[in-house]
């Protein structure tokens, strides 16, 4: 990498963090609610018998490649999946797909175009390389939003972040703002995750800088009466390098946990904690779970347990599991095996609980389709017998 640019990154880095706002200034957020678990009520009928089915969100032929998929539930209760499918990651032909499964029923929508390199190339006004990772919410007034990646220059760690918004569940979008979150080339934020919700309305977004230093940090946006971003501001987290694609996992009581990718040679997941609703945070330590550098996703279920969906290897993504914690994150057991196979690859899960209690998770298959798998309690605690151990 050329020197300009390392300095310029220091620099950046250096000049988000003197301009963060100090906490007297703004007050930290107050009762973050979790997004997939806001309204959900779980029925003796639906919980009494086990449940799991699983179906493909991406049908044949779809693309050649997908990937990074992210699942929300909508304020109707519909489930929205999006993710990104071209010729293979990083190409030119990329775009962003989403695809709907409305409540009641078992069958995804055929995948719409979202955004691909062309469109927005002409909402953002620049040159634009490739499209990648994308997260999808709701915000508290109901209004949809899709933030995602571009690269205009290099590859993902010369990113930025952008904004979509939908005032209709998903079928139409605004055009794409881009967010200035460094001002030396404003590159290198990645996004992976599902937000916090401050009680102000204030959206907590995971993200995490790649270039040259790897390092968690924290987005909090505001959004504007007219649906979208009023404001914004960054908090890095700069001192956990090595970590990455923060997962927040609201706790109650103002304490959230948050999860990390590590891509240092100790291949760990790593846990730290936040007492005041993610404005600040512990230092990350090293959990008995392995991490692949790989993606993984977590929520806090209707009952309080905390679910996790990961690779439970040291290298390699040759199976998808579940584990569950009663005790904040701090000790893990071992749930259902979702995929296991020698040489393949099942990746980038993304979690999600509807209002009737059901559990949703999406992921990669094979980096050639997206797939959904739906479960309910009384299948995850079913009488097993499991034992996991890492897979060097």
């Amino acid at each position: 990498m050329h020197r300009a640019v390392l300095i310029a990154v220091a620099l950046g880095v250096a000049w988000t963090t003197a301009h963060l706002a100090p906490p007297g200034e703004i007050e930290a957020p107050e009762d973050v609610v979790p997004l997939a678990i806001r309204g959900a009520s779980v029925t003796g009928t639906e919980s009494a018998r086990p449940r799991h089915t699983a179906s493909w969100v991406t049908p044949p032929g779809h693309r050649r490649s997908a990937h990074g998929s992210a699942l929300c539930v909508l304020p109707s209760g519909d489930l929205l999946a999006v993710w990104y499918g071209g010729t293979r990651e990083g190409a030119a032909d990329v775009a962003l797909f989403t695809s709907r499964r409305a409540a009641g029923t078992a069958h995804w929508t055929t995948p719409q175009v979202a955004v691909d390199r062309a469109s927005a190339q002409e909402e953002l006004d620049r040159s634009i390389k490739k499209v990648g990772n994308a997260v999808v919410f709701p915000d508290q007034t109901g209004t949809l939003w899709l933030v995602y990646v571009t690269v205009s220059m290099g590859g993902w760690s010369g990113s930025a972040l952008n904004v979509k918004t939908s005032p209709d569940e998903g079928r139409t979008w605004t055009a794409s703002r881009r967010l200035t979150l460094n001002p030396f080339l404003n590159l290198s934020t990645l996004v992976r995750n599902k937000p916090i919700h401050a009680s102000d309305g204030r959206i907590g977004l995971p993200v995490y800088h790649e270039m040259a230093l790897k390092f968690p940090q924290m987005l909090w946006l505001t959004p504007g009466a007219d649906g979208g971003v009023a404001d914004y501001r960054m908090r890095n987290l700069a001192a956990e390098t090595g970590l990455i694609q923060p997962t927040l996992v609201p706790l109650g009581d103002d304490r959230v946990l948050m999860l990390l990718r590590d891509r240092r040679p100790d291949r760990r997941m790593h846990t730290a904690y936040s007492e005041d609703n993610g404005w600040t945070w512990s230092e990350a330590r090293p959990s008995d779970l392995p991490n692949p550098d790989s993606a993984l996703d977590a929520l806090r279920l209707t009952d309080g347990r905390i679910l996790m969906v990961y690779n439970h290897a040291h290298r390699g993504r040759e199976n998808l599991r579940l584990a569950l914690s009663t005790d904040g994150g701090r000790r893990w057991a071992a749930g259902p095996v979702l995929e296991s196979a020698a040489g393949r690859e099942f990746s980038y899960p993304s979690l999600a609980e509807d209002n009737g209690g059901r559990i949703h998770v999406t992921y990669t298959w094979q980096r050639e389709r997206i797939k959904h798998v739906e479960f309910n309690l009384a299948w995850l605690d079913r009488p097993k017998a499991l034992e996991i151990t890492a897979q060097d």
